[in-house]
C-alpha cells in the first residue's frame, strides 16, 4: 500500500517532532500495511514553508534513520501544498514537488475556513496545463463542510480529492466523520490516505478506516481507493468507481 499523505519529516512543521519519532513512525506504517510512503511536509502554511530544495534534503536522513533501523519502508519527496495568490506562478515555474515522477499529480491545501476568490481560476489553470490536483481532506475544512455545492463544481472540472483515514472513523468529530461518508456516497472522493503527524494522536489508522470502509461499501470500492494511491504515484490516471 502506498501512503500519499504524510508527515514523517522531523521538525519541519507539525509532523514528527524527532528523527527517532519518524523511525517509530516508520515501524508503526508497515504494520498497517504501507511499503511506500510519500512524505508531504506542509508548504506555504502560516509561518510554516518547507521549499522543493529543502523537502529533498531532509528526506536523505530520514531514508537513512529508517534505512538504518532495517524498516522495510521507502519514501519519495512531495509537498502539501497551501494555495496562495503566488501558487500558480510557483507552480507552473516548477518550484513544487508533485506526487509522481512525471510532475501529473499535485496535493493541495487550502485556508481551514476560507476557499479563495482566485482558487477556482488557479485550479482550471493547472488542468488545463495537463496537471490534476489533489484536494486534500475536504471533510476536515470549513469552506467544503459549509458549501456542499463546493467540492462537486471543482471534480467536475478535472480536480480529485483525499479523504483522511481518521475521519471515517470518527477521529476527529462526528460532524467530519459524517461529512466523509457523504462525500463518498456521493462519489466525490477517489483515494485514501493517513495524514499521519505522529504516533500518538495522528497516527496513520488506515486499518481500522478500510475495515470500516469494506463493511459499509464493499471490498471493491475500498480496494479502488487504495488502487488509486498508486495509479496516482505511477502517473496514471485513476479508476473512478461508485460505492454500491
Amino acid at each position: 500500500m502506498i501512503d500519499l499523505h504524510t508527515h514523517f519529516l522531523p521538525n519541519v512543521d507539525d509532523g514528527a517532532d524527532s528523527i527517532e519519532e519518524s523511525v517509530r513512525m516508520a515501524r508503526l506504517a508497515v504494520k498497517e500495511g504501507i511499503r511506500h510512503a510519500v512524505l508531504t511536509p506542509h508548504h506555504n502554511r502560516y509561518w510554516v514553508t518547507n521549499p522543493k530544495e529543502k523537502v529533498l534534503k531532509r528526506i536523505e536522513e530520514v531514508k537513512e534513520a529508517v534505512d538504518a533501523a532495517d524498516i522495510p519502508l521507502t519514501f519519495s519527496a512531495s509537498q502539501e501544498i497551501r494555495m496562495n495568490e503566488e501558487f500558480l506562478e510557483e507552480l507552473l515555474a516548477g518550484n513544487y514537488l508533485p506526487l509522481d515522477k512525471k510532475g501529473k499529480y499535485y496535493l493541495v491545501e487550502f485556508s481551514w475556513r476560507d476557499f479563495p476568490p482566485f482558487a477556482k481560476e488557479y485550479l482550471k489553470r493547472m488542468i488545463e496545463e495537463g496537471m490534476t490536483p489533489v484536494i486534500a481532506h475536504p471533510e476536515r475544512q470549513r469552506a467544503f463542510l459549509d458549501d456542499p455545492e463546493l467540492l462537486p463544481s471543482l471534480i467536475e472540472m478535472g480536480a480529485i480529492a483525499q479523504v483522511t483515514a481518521t475521519s471515517i472513523i470518527g477521529g476527529y468529530s462526528q460532524e467530519i466523520k459524517e461529512a466523509a461518508h457523504e462525500m463518498m456516497k456521493a462519489n466525490l472522493i477517489h483515494t485514501i490516505a493517513s495524514d499521519a503527524h505522529n504516533t500518538t494522536d495522528r497516527p496513520f489508522n488506515l486499518t481500522p478506516a478500510l475495515k470500516s470502509l469494506e463493511i459499509k461499501y464493499g471490498a471493491d470500492y475500498k480496494n479502488n481507493l487504495v488502487d488509486n494511491a498508486q495509479r496516482i504515484f505511477k502517473s496514471k490516471e485513476i479508476k473512478y468507481f461508485e460505492h454500491r
